[in-house]
């Protein structure tokens, strides 16, 4: 950590210890959550309080309120229906989620950041070793990725629901 005095860090090292945190940073957002993450690990996100946080984080005060989700397999979260995704269709002005693009799919981190100030990072996204990090400096650093991630990835129109 750069600066001891006004940063913290918690090691997780689990599928569950990375679910509790991910839940709980998610009721305590008060402005934005950005996710970025190979497939939106099912053992972590694919779960109905998980789902149920993000509604009542956007429904609160929808118009101040927004989540990005970039991902590099789409297909993946499609074939295990995963919960976010009916979220995502059905707040779509709220949460988005984008395929990330070719030139970004190096990445092999997976993090979540809450309000500019919070975030989960796994190094590795196949791996559940991580740690729960404020450091403000390091979520600057971490935003600025995902924004560069974001600007260059696209909605997947596999994500939407065809209705016949």
């Amino acid at each position: 950590m750069s600066n001891k005095a006004t940063s913290t860090e918690v090691i997780l090292s689990s599928a569950a210890e990375h679910h509790q945190h991910t839940l709980a940073l998610i009721q305590s957002a008060s402005r934005n959550i950005f996710i970025h993450c190979h497939d939106l690990t099912p053992r972590i996100y694919s779960h109905p309080d998980i789902a149920s946080a993000l509604t009542q984080f956007v429904i609160a005060n929808s118009a101040q309120r927004y989540v990005r989700i970039a991902v590099s397999d789409t297909n993946a979260i499609i074939s295990c229906d995963h919960k976010i995704l009916d979220t995502c269709r059905r707040l779509s002005s709220n949460i988005t989620i984008h395929k990330i693009s070719k030139e970004h799919e190096q990445h092999t981190e997976s993090f979540m950041l809450v309000d500019d100030k919070l975030f989960i990072l796994r190094r590795d996204y196949s791996s559940f070793d991580g740690s729960l990090i404020n450091d403000p400096k390091q979520t600057k650093e971490l935003l600025n990725l995902f924004n560069e991630i974001w600007s260059h990835s696209q909605t997947d129109s596999n994500l939407n629901r065809l209705y016949i």
